[in-house]
């Protein structure tokens, strides 16, 4: 698994999409070549079935023929009278005139028709009437000597019965195959049987009923039979088991009346069909050997291989040309982030197309847009939190020297007992002290407050009791972590811009509460508030970083936007500053930051700024 994982995606489509389309050819071919011997099975099966039906049908009209010719005989009035007289006279030439009359009126039957061998009437005495062709040898010289006179009753039910083929001799010393057909001669009009009729047929007669074998290799090779019931062979198209009996094969094939299948004879497999006649009481059996089906599957499979080879080919190069034609964008992509990987963020697909490809590059190239955006975001980010610390380590060397003045400046208060002024220099002195340390560490919300203490107690030396302080803080979340210097500036512009002009009644509210996972830090006034234009003018910069008009209340924007910008720096975009008011209804300005315990470990690392004192 691990090797295949790393084979290269086209390797992967190639291997796969040959073994899936090879898969595919391999099955059709199987399908197609079980389909095409099944079709030859179902082709073959057919036309035996209709050679054998054809071939069945055929003997029975051709014994229907014989079986009026039988009749015709039967009721030939010379024969009637002739052998009615055989009956009733024992003078020898009357017997003669007798027999050359009857012989030659069934010469007269015989002559005209090659398919006949002999005809014999046995009389019920020992005397027998005989013509034959080419001079053949009477074979029966009475009824008696007839095995079937044995049980001629049950045999001649039916009008008349069959013989199975024998050997008849003829002119020359040769012997002819016959078939004989045997009946009784009854007296007319009445039933009384007065002697019996036999009439030999020429076996050779039957294979002018079956179709001479064609070009078509089933009926060349194929096996043609009649059968009687029990298993004489009356005729074989081979000519080499025609009069045999019990021949080997299944006798259990030739009870039921048409049925086909297949069966194993002298050791070969075979299709069959049977027909049996009701009016002759054989059976046509038709033989096909299972090598003709074999063969034509192998013709089959001779067309089957080179086709299915081509066909895999063609499979092959079809899957090896579109894997290629979908990876070759991915190798170029592939190509540019390899570059991009180097620091070269200029490099951007070509888009082409509505497909999958194109509009993975134009991903691509948004995705480098963004980068770079974000690289310039967070680079410009780092350099204002870099410029802000430079900022402030500067504006320290001022509060240095103004810290050591005051604290000059409380000493010598103290000695000369204005008591007002030292309160006012040590309530300076710390707010220098605090605002010098650790500007870019957080505190806990308590330092912070202190330090509004310090800067409003400086403030009602000034304004006296015009506005109060008033402070809503539950004392669990006074260890709550908060950045330095953001809750002052906002009172300072509470002060300035809100209540500077306010005789008497005026307040600043500080409220904290914990909102979820939010510190919700609300600072409200009661001052004249701002007008709709400002406000907007205030929001927009507090949004855009855009610097405000230099006035009163860009001032105040700017220290706004810098509180902001020190929270989100800090603390990240969902936190930060809002600010609300209206005309002569005061101002509210909400921070919101994470609620955290301030820890003194995150102040750990800070540098403390130590200033000698007078």
């Amino acid at each position: 698994m691990k090797r295949w994982n790393d084979l290269l995606l086209k390797t992967k489509m190639f291997v796969v999409f040959s073994a899936v389309s090879l898969f595919i050819v391999i099955l059709t071919c199987i399908i197609f070549y079980y389909k095409n011997v099944s079709d030859i099975k179902s082709q073959t099966y057919a036309l035996s079935s209709t050679i054998t039906r054809q071939f069945s049908l055929t003997v029975e009209l051709f014994i229907q023929d014989i079986e009026r010719l039988s009749v015709s005989i039967f009721g030939d009035p010379v024969i009637q009278s002739n052998l009615l007289e055989h009956y009733s006279t024992n003078n020898e030439v009357v017997q003669n005139a007798i027999e050359l009359a009857i012989n030659r009126q069934l010469f007269t039957y015989l002559q005209p028709r090659p398919f006949l061998q002999s005809i014999y009437i046995f009389a019920l005495d020992r005397n027998v009437y005989y013509v034959s062709k080419a001079n053949g040898e009477k074979v029966s010289f009475s009824l008696q000597e007839e095995d079937w006179y044995e049980d001629n009753e049950k045999k001649l039910k039916n009008k008349f019965f069959l013989l199975p083929t024998y050997y008849e001799a003829t002119y020359g010393g040769r012997k002819e195959k016959v078939v004989s057909f045997v009946r009784n001669i009854n007296r007319i009009p009445y039933r009384e049987v007065i002697a019996y009729m036999k009439i030999n047929i020429n076996v050779n007669v039957l294979k002018g009923m079956l179709v001479p074998p064609g070009r078509n290799e089933v009926e060349q090779k194929m096996r043609v039979f009649i059968i009687t019931d029990d298993g004489s062979i009356v005729y074989d198209n081979k000519d080499e088991l025609t009069g045999r009996k019990a021949v080997g094969l299944n006798s259990a094939i030739l009870a039921q009346d048409s049925h086909y299948g297949d069966l194993d004879w002298n050791g070969r497999r075979y299709l069959y069909t049977v027909k049996r006649s009701a009016y002759t009481g054989w059976s046509t059996l038709v033989l096909i050997p299972n090598d003709v089906i074999i063969s034509k599957q192998k013709r089959s499979q001779y067309i089957l291989v080179p086709v299915g080879l081509l066909a895999m080919l063609l499979v092959a190069l079809v899957s090896y040309m579109l894997s290629h034609q979908i990876t070759l964008p991915m190798r170029y992509l592939m190509m540019k982030m390899n570059r991009v990987e180097l620091g070269d963020f200029s490099e951007r697909m070509e888009i082409g197309g509505n497909n999958e490809f194109g509009r993975l590059s134009r991903i691509y190239n948004k995705m480098l847009d963004s980068i770079s955006r974000l690289i310039s975001e967070v680079y410009e980010s780092k350099l204002a939190e870099k410029n802000a610390q430079l900022s402030a380590l500067q504006a320290q060397i001022n509060p240095h020297f103004l810290y050591n003045t005051l604290n000059i400046m409380k000493s010598i208060s103290r000695v000369k007992g204005v008591d007002e002024v030292a309160e006012i220099s040590e309530s300076l002195a710390e707010l220098f002290q605090y605002s010098m340390r650790n500007l870019h560490h957080p505190v806990p919300l308590r330092d912070e407050i202190e330090h509004i203490r310090n800067y409003m107690n400086i403030q009602q030396h000034r304004f006296g009791n015009r506005f109060q302080l008033r402070i809503d803080i539950p004392d669990s979340l006074m260890s709550a972590s908060v950045l330095k210097l953001t809750l002052q500036p906002l009172i300072e512009n509470a002060v300035i811009h809100g209540l500077g002009k306010v005789k008497a009644g005026g307040y600043i509210d500080v409220r904290v509460r914990k909102q979820g996972e939010l510190l919700v830090i609300e600072i409200a006034d009661n001052g004249r508030g701002i007008d709709e234009k400002k406000l907007e003018s205030i929001r927009h910069s507090l949004e855009s970083r855009s610097r405000m008009d230099d006035d009163e209340d860009g001032a105040r924007g700017i220290g706004l936007r810098n509180i902001k910008q020190r929270i989100q720096l800090y603390h990240g975009e969902l936190y930060g500053l809002e600010i609300h008011g209206a005309t002569d209804h005061g101002t509210t300005v909400r921070l919101t930051f994470p609620c955290l315990t301030y820890k003194k470990e995150e102040a750990s690392d800070s540098h403390d700024y130590i200033f000698g004192g007078g």
